[in-house]
């Protein structure tokens, strides 16, 4: 998304932008880079709720003050987020602990076969710290001593007139420490990402909401993949193209007005969670296709004997039950009851 032609094309055609920004460009750069040498205050944004195992809240903020990018029209802010803090502090001790595992595995090697040059050593040390991009982090010291020793010229065993030539061979030995200095400058760039928008009139608060909201839309794309299972049509005219997936909005909306019902009507009601995961878990915010699975093996029976007819009804569980009021069902409707009664009073 941010790269030149990307950005023009999207605001050429009345369209507005907001995206993470690359460590590449100089203006993220720049940024990280003051931040390293001296905090800055954040403004509060506000916190998200995170349900899983325990409660976590994920506090997320922003820097005030918009730093314009001067190839295209647009502006930068820097948001910071508490997990994503942890997370990459997480992602660099364990990067580090890699390195040092693999610099102690590479100590009983040194001074034999392939690495018995300082150019050789320092080679494959430079892939490791590259492969985990660590470098700065680290002070490597490799260090060498010079050792002779005494070699006996030809054959036989030494005697009174043997004599010896003197060897000299550079042994090395590997020291590393971390770099307490740099460790504490990186730790003001935890949880950092700059955020870019096209859009002047937004406050750095509002891109920030904006961007925020993006798992929403997104969740609909992954439905649409997932639970509708939605495939490349092959099909020789666009027209069909488009209707087929005008059907598939029809369905993403009507999913979305089914979810936006129970949960509107589960915080109206105090209702926490409905057990309608594997294992009757709990769902915090319950989607469609697991409101729909609910009810997955449902049936009813319906038994002929000449001109009699009785039929049977499964029974519905009390989160099925549950389910219905939340949306305005009776079980009367659910079960075809309503319909049926309706089309024989449009017959009489």
């Amino acid at each position: 998304m941010c790269t030149s032609n990307q950005l023009g094309y999207i605001v050429g055609k009345g369209g507005r932008v907001i995206t993470t920004v690359p460590n590449t460009w100089k203006e993220a750069m720049t940024f990280k880079e003051g931040l390293r040498l001296e905090k800055k205050g954040e403004s509060a944004y506000g916190e998200e709720r995170y349900q899983g195992a325990g409660v976590k809240w994920n506090t997320t903020r922003y820097f005030a003050g918009i730093t314009a990018r001067k190839k295209q029209a647009t502006g930068c802010i820097g948001t910071h987020s508490s997990e994503k803090r942890k997370n990459d502090a997480l992602s660099r001790e364990q990067k580090l602990q890699k390195v040092e595992s693999n610099l102690l595995n590479l100590l009983p090697k040194l001074n034999k076969k392939k690495l018995k040059m300082r150019e050789e050593i320092e080679k494959r040390i430079e892939e490791i710290l590259k492969k985990y991009k660590v470098k700065e982090f680290l002070k490597i010291s490799l260090t060498e001593v010079r050792q002779s020793y005494r070699v006996q010229i030809g054959r036989g065993r030494p005697g009174p007139k043997t004599k010896y030539k003197k060897c000299v061979e550079m042994v090395y030995s590997l020291v590393w420490e971390r770099n307490k200095e740099a460790l504490k400058r990186e730790k003001n760039v935890d949880g950092i990402f700059p955020l870019l928008t096209t859009d002047d009139s937004l406050s750095a608060k509002e891109v920030l909401r904006a961007y925020k909201y993006q798992p929403r839309l997104e969740k609909r794309f992954t439905q649409f993949k997932s639970v509708h299972e939605a495939a490349p049509l092959l099909f020789k005219k666009i027209e069909r193209v488009e209707g087929i997936m005008f059907l598939f909005f029809l369905s993403l909306m009507i999913q979305a007005i089914i979810e936006r019902e129970v949960r509107l009507k589960m915080k109206e009601w105090g209702i926490k969670t409905l057990p309608i995961y594997p294992e009757s878990r709990d769902a915090y915010h319950p989607t469609t296709s697991k409101i729909l699975d609910a009810f997955d093996g449902i049936s009813s029976y319906q038994v002929r004997m000449g001109q009699m007819t009785k039929e049977f009804r499964d029974s519905l569980t009390q989160t099925q039950e549950q389910i219905l009021n939340l949306l305005g069902i009776s079980s009367d409707y659910y079960w075809g009851q309503s319909v049926v009664e309706g089309e024989k009073s449009e017959k009489t």
